[in-house]
């Protein structure tokens, strides 16, 4: 496990937010149509025109890229949206309930995430068909049961610890158990958990878009370009190290924040 420094999350955290400014402003600032064919230059080495070189179909590759970013960072926040709102929702009612409620939500959740998840949405999506809605629905029909995990199994924790027992009998309300003993705790999980998430879809993303039942073309997306541009390496060495080294930049990113993450810090409640 990594060890959590500063310096690790800052790296982590600046990498991140890189790929966010990249995701959000490269296709703006960087204009060319990730689209517009020109075969008379296809496959052409990086150059001022094309400071990536071009596809086999004389696509600006950079420009792929850059779109290719925007493309699975919004599907990811999608995803994770979805399921940390389903995840904690299920987990409240569980807690809340308990008893053969919790259970059954509990084996539910298992069971899901039991699950070969990436198998399933790749099977899934060759059925439904590809399309940004389809890849979002299945991702997170496999993510939103690692929310629900967590969310319940650390407020069971936190619920029955001596901090907050000891807030109760000293007469805090259950509202500000919850903002200063839980929340803090549950948040700082769930970042950890999201960072993690986040790398593994834009993985997924790549996979099911290598395999060709991901997104249609001609949306630009790293997996479909990596597949495009494999048999040319040879040639085209940079095109195709551009999107598999756009995979590994936010996969790393991601884990270094995740696993340098600070320590929760809990809040007195009587405060």
């Amino acid at each position: 496990m990594m060890v959590r420094t500063r310096g690790a999350w800052r790296l982590g955290v600046f990498l991140s937010l890189l790929f966010i400014l990249t995701a959000s402003l490269g296709p703006v600032l960087y204009t060319a149509d990730p689209n517009a064919q020109n075969l008379l230059a296809a496959l052409s080495p990086p150059a001022a025109e094309y400071p990536l070189g071009t596809d086999q179909l004389g696509r600006d590759v950079l420009a792929r890229v850059l779109h290719g970013a925007r493309y699975s960072a919004g599907i990811a926040v999608a995803v994770i949206a979805l399921s940390l709102v389903t995840g904690c929702a299920l987990a409240g009612v569980a807690m809340w309930f308990g008893g053969a409620i919790a259970a059954a939500l509990t084996l539910f959740s298992d069971a899901v995430y039991a699950l070969p998840g990436l198998l399933v949405i790749i099977l899934l999506a060759d059925v439904l068909g590809g399309g940004a809605a389809v890849i979002i629905f299945l991702l997170w029909l496999v993510k939103w049961p690692e929310y629900f995990r967590l969310s319940y199994a650390v407020g069971n924790q936190l619920m029955n610890s001596d901090h907050v027992l000891a807030s109760r009998l000293a007469g805090a309300s259950g509202w500000r158990i919850f903002r200063f003993q839980v929340l803090p705790v549950m948040t700082s999980y769930l970042l950890s958990l999201g960072a993690v998430s986040v790398g593994q879809i834009v993985l997924s993303i790549a996979t099911i878009g290598f395999l060709g039942v991901g997104i249609a073309p001609p949306q630009a997306e790293w997996g479909m370009m990596i597949n495009d541009l494999r048999i040319y390496w040879q040639i085209s060495p940079v095109q195709l190290a551009a999107p598999v080294a756009a995979i590994v930049w936010v996969v790393l990113a991601l884990l270094i924040v995740s696993q340098s993450m600070p320590a929760p810090k809990p809040r007195n409640s009587d405060a």
